[in-house]
């Protein structure tokens, strides 16, 4: 993540991550979560970002599935987003809902909702985590 210019309300974001597996298991000692790496196609972020308010932003953008990325998800923010500083020092924590958009391959027609939820490091560095429910039309 890296504002546009000094000064500027926008902030530029842009990332990409390896597909996984997450599963989660509830047993009597408490939750149990793994997060596995899976396979080497890649998905890319790119989205505008606007404060909107001393904690709060909206968003539009896109994730692109695959190095030729022919599958295009577009989306934008429903509401404000919110940001606030996180559990650690120098860093932001924040969550937004995505409406989706359509978009290009596999998703030219999609709709749906994305739930993400991330953290900012004082460095810029964005660790986003999307969960979504996506409706493909046959």
């Amino acid at each position: 993540m890296a504002p546009v210019d000094a000064g500027s309300k926008l902030i530029r974001t842009t990332g990409s991550a390896t597909s996984c597996t997450l599963s989660t298991m509830i047993r009597p000692s408490g939750m149990e979560c793994d997060f596995t790496a899976s396979g080497d196609d890649l998905a890319f972020l790119e989205s505008a970002l606007r404060i909107t308010g001393p904690e709060s932003f909206q968003e539009d953008g896109t994730v692109s599935l695959g190095d030729e990325c022919e599958h295009v998800l577009r989306f934008s923010t429903l509401s404000d987003g919110h940001i606030t500083a996180g559990l650690e020092p120098g860093a932001m924590a924040g969550t937004s809902s995505w409406k989706i958009e359509g978009g290009r391959g596999q998703f030219a027609a999609a709709r749906g909702f994305i739930s993400s939820t991330f953290t900012v490091s004082d460095t810029g560095e964005l660790s986003d985590y999307h969960c979504g429910l996506i409706f493909l039309p046959e």
